[in-house]
């Protein structure tokens, strides 16, 4: 993991105070690279193990990398992330990206030209604006308070340089097989599965899993287990939490050590305006998952600085019942799918993004494996979500039928934040300081994003706090297909 910044132009001190403010991204390392108008920063987190020390920036003279992820290609061998990236640049020129198969946000500059990158699902961050005509990106957005205007997301997929302005690539780095039964795409999906965990550890950085007792991370946990025996897992809970039982269960199940926080309200009133600071963020549900992920990754960070977690498995096999059981029928349902897949860049994966790195933690996510996507995008939705009941993630159950307790596969999907008991205070204690009435005049002012809650508003206030441009106010996204976006009227 690191935090990436840069400006196309002359830099008058930027740079650093850019940097700053992302430190928590790459606390070991900070590296900076000025050639002919294109400046380039990187705070690097040094994972050790068998990780490349160093692999998220390379400068051989000419051209400069700077890179946030990593990258899994079998030809990458002993190069380092950032290495990688530039030999895919080297072979490809700007179509590079869409050669590359890992999670990534990338800056290259070559002899004066500056071209950025984003991995396809936009599980990596990246930000841009402009200052007197300067181009300045970087991968927060508080990075860009007061030093850049109007500033916008980077769109997960593109690449983008000044010549040839933003293009969407295509992924090309990876192919799966097609099926010709329901039986072979189970088999097909476990093995995918099983690969894109064990190329995640093969650095052996990686030491524990974010275990929150759903379906999705206890599978996460079942495969570790099968890689490296003694990894560890790791819970957050309020007392009463419905999943803490449910990790237990999986965790005696596969005989791993299991550390667990339990917290309380106190808790949560204090660590809220932080949570929000660093998730960048005032949407209802992802703040109420903002207090478990944040809390979790202060907890694990003093003993591993890198963890897998189930993040994926909702959006692309059909998880979120709550949302797609309103669909009227198959088309319906399918669509309601496809929104919440192209949501989740800046909603969900944001979450979890910007709440470990604010714990200069890595997140590893196999779900969100390239051939794991492409595989899933090909499996038919009544395969996905399944019977009279609509029940989601059907396929996944199948495929670990019997790799875990039975009670564990068949469990009903629940948030995070109901799961481990948050979201039930996290209304009464908005609104100890917002009124309903309050809302309704906030909603009748022309320019403000339209808030659903007394919640969203207490958050929304929080927020502006820290990002009082009008510009991030329309960063943040809506999750839930059928609340209203923020700005529309």
């Amino acid at each position: 993991m690191a935090g990436i910044a840069g400006i196309q132009g002359t830099d008058n001190g930027e740079l650093n105070r850019m940097l700053a403010r992302i430190k928590h991204r790459g606390p070991h390392e900070v590296w900076i690279n000025c050639e002919q108008g294109v400046n380039l920063g990187c705070c690097e987190l040094n994972m050790g193990e068998s990780s490349k020390v160093g692999s998220h920036h390379i400068s051989d003279g000419q051209r400069a990398v700077i890179l946030d992820g990593r990258v899994y290609n079998p030809e990458k061998s002993n190069m380092g992330d950032a290495e990688a990236a530039l030999h895919f640049y080297d072979k490809f020129g700007t179509e590079f990206a869409g050669k590359i198969d890992g999670d990534f946000a990338c800056a290259i500059s070559d002899r004066g030209k500056l071209i950025l990158a984003r991995d396809t699902v936009g599980v990596k961050p990246l930000y841009y604006g402009h200052n007197d005509g300067r181009l300045c990106f970087a991968s927060e957005i508080k990075s860009l308070v007061g030093i850049a205007d109007d500033v916008k997301e980077f769109p997960p997929g593109y690449v983008y340089s000044q010549e040839l302005g933003f293009q969407r690539y295509t992924c090309q780095s990876v192919e799966t097989p097609d099926f010709e039964n329901y039986e072979q795409a189970k088999k097909v999906l476990a093995q995918l599965l099983e690969e894109a965990t064990e190329r995640r550890m093969k650095d052996n950085a990686v030491g524990g899993i974010l275990l929150s007792g759903g379906l999705d991370s206890s599978i996460i946990c079942c495969l570790a287990k099968e890689i490296k025996p003694d990894i560890e897992a790791f819970t957050v809970s309020m007392e009463g939490g419905e999943d803490l039982p449910l990790a237990q269960d999986v965790t005696r199940y596969l005989d791993i050590k299991h550390h667990i926080l339990m917290f309380g309200e106190k808790e949560i009133s204090e660590i809220l305006p932080q949570a929000i600071y660093y998730q960048e963020m005032f949407e209802e549900s992802c703040v109420h998952g903002a207090i478990a992920n944040f809390l979790a990754g202060r907890f694990v960070s003093p003993y591993t600085d890198c963890v897998l977690t189930g993040e994926g498995a909702d959006e692309f096999l059909g998880g979120y019942d709550g949302q797609f059981k309103q669909g009227n029928n198959q088309e319906e349902v399918a669509n309601i799918v496809d929104r919440l897949i192209n949501v989740a860049y800046n909603t969900a994966l944001q979450r979890l993004d910007r709440l470990n790195a604010a714990n200069s933690m890595e997140s590893r996510t196999p779900f969100l494996d390239l051939r794991v996507i492409d595989f899933c995008l090909k499996i038919p939705i009544n395969c996905k979500i399944y019977g009279s009941e609509q029940t989601g993630k059907w396929i996944l159950r199948e495929a670990f039928d019997g790799r875990l307790p039975e009670h564990v596969i068949h469990q009903t999907k629940r948030f995070f934040a109901q799961g481990s008991g948050v979201a039930r205070i996290m209304r009464s204690l908005a609104e100890e300081h917002i009124t309903e009435g309050e809302l309704a005049e906030h909603n009748k002012i022309e320019g403000n994003p339209r808030l659903s809650s007394v919640e969203e508003l207490y958050y929304y206030h929080m927020f502006k706090e820290a990002f009082p441009q009008p510009a991030f106010d329309r960063l943040v996204g809506r999750w839930d297909p059928f609340k209203p976006d923020f700005f529309v009227r």
